[in-house]
């Protein structure tokens, strides 16, 4: 449990210690939760508040739809989305990187092997 901390922590440090324009400052950068980040509990509600807009219904923006898990597992996987949403030259969402802590969330459920719940 100590290590994972230390591991957020590290994460966390290492991707606000490269900021440049369009990073979130450190003091509004969230905590990373502890234990397993999976996609029911962490991911979705991130994908339903800063994505859906965009990447749902009938005409999703770039032909990406993010509506469930495989969804976004194959975009993760397969697609450009754990990329686009830490570039800041072209982030997705499009007005801008989300917090690092947020961005951590993602790295850390793509590193666990995509966790549904």
């Amino acid at each position: 449990m100590m290590i994972k901390k230390i591991i957020y922590t590290s994460i966390l440090i290492l991707l606000m210690s490269s900021c440049s324009e369009g990073y979130i400052p450190i003091d509004e950068a969230t905590t990373i939760p502890t234990g397993p980040i999976t996609y029911e509990t962490h991911i979705s509600p991130v994908i339903s508040s800063r994505c859906i807009s965009c990447h749902g219904g009938s005409d999703p923006q770039g032909g990406l739809l993010l509506e469930n898990y495989n969804q976004v597992r194959n975009s993760a996987e397969n697609g450009t989305l754990i990329q686009r949403i830490n570039d800041p030259a072209d982030p997705m969402p499009t007005t801008g990187l989300m917090p690092a802590s947020t961005r951590a969330l993602f790295d850390e459920w793509v590193n666990n092997g995509y966790l549904e719940n």
